[in-house]
């Protein structure tokens, strides 16, 4: 399957963000993921309802850490009210382009799985009653067109032994080999590798690059591993192709319970939670 396949036609990269109005100055940046397009009945779309999943963990890490409190995120804050996403259009290399993003809001996020749904935000209406669309949010209406809309999710969960495409936006350089969610990172890094990757930090936008990697199911319950390519960090959110058009799980990241191996929940376990979301959303 190629890359410029519909299926990664259909992914995006996405950054959250935390702003609390009234108390931060500048909204603090959380993680990077990857989104993808799903498609949904023709009437939502007809409407401009165009919905994307992700991994809930890029947008409430603090659900994923035994003691949030290292994250030095007040309690108060970690709201997902207050978290800001944007997802950003690729350049003809794939790489994010930092100046050109449309922003996203947060539609549902599943209870137990690290599955979230996703949708377009759309511009306030103008004093006249009308909404002014943006020309970064037209071209992200024209790329879900050519995308046919996004994917479908797959009836049946992917076999053992069935090979399938994971693609997605990693970071780049360090960012995509290192997992910057992880508290002790920092102590962790020689000195030299902490300054390099702090100077990193203070400008992430516009560090994602699309990349592939092929991928073999171990387990039908979500386990796989890479039998070409890799998974970097940045690649949460990342659908599992069956074929170039349809979605058989996202991709969290390390398995939970072996981690030399990826996990990613498979569709049939989120479908029916995701239809009803749509529905509501």
């Amino acid at each position: 399957m190629a890359a410029s396949s519909r299926g990664h036609s259909s992914c995006f990269p996405v950054m959250s963000f935390l702003h609390v109005p009234g108390k931060m100055s500048q909204p603090l940046w959380l993680m990077m993921g990857t989104a993808c397009l799903l498609r949904t009945a023709h009437d939502t779309a007809a409407l401009g309802r165009l919905f994307l999943l992700s991994a809930k963990h890029t947008f409430a890490p603090w659900h994923f850490i035994a003691d949030p409190a290292r994250l030095k995120i007040p309690e108060a804050y970690r709201k997902t009210r207050f978290v800001v996403v944007h997802l950003y259009l690729p350049d003809s290399e794939g790489r994010a382009i930092a100046t050109s993003f449309v922003e996203l809001r947060l539609v549902a996020l599943h209870p137990s799985a690290d599955v979230a749904l996703l949708a377009l935000k759309l511009p306030a209406a103008s004093p006249s009653g009308k909404m002014e669309p943006s020309a970064h949010l037209e071209e992200f209406r024209r790329l879900a067109e050519t995308a046919g809309g996004g994917l479908t999710l797959s009836a049946v969960d992917p076999a053992v032994g069935e090979l399938c495409l994971v693609s997605g936006y990693r970071g780049v350089g360090s960012l995509g080999l290192l997992d910057t969610a992880d508290p002790d990172l920092l102590q962790r890094l020689s000195a030299a590798q902490r300054e390099e990757l702090l100077a990193k930090l203070k400008c992430v936008e516009g560090q994602q690059t699309a990349t592939t990697a092929k991928v073999e199911v171990l387990h039908t319950s979500g386990m796989c591993r890479a039998t070409e390519g890799r998974c970097y960090h940045g690649m949460s959110g990342a659908p599992v192709l069956v074929n170039e058009h349809t979605c058989g799980g996202i991709l969290y990241g390390k398995h939970t319970e072996q981690t030399e191996y990826l996990g990613y929940t498979p569709a049939r376990s989120f479908d029916e939670w995701v239809w009803r979301a749509v529905g509501a959303g």
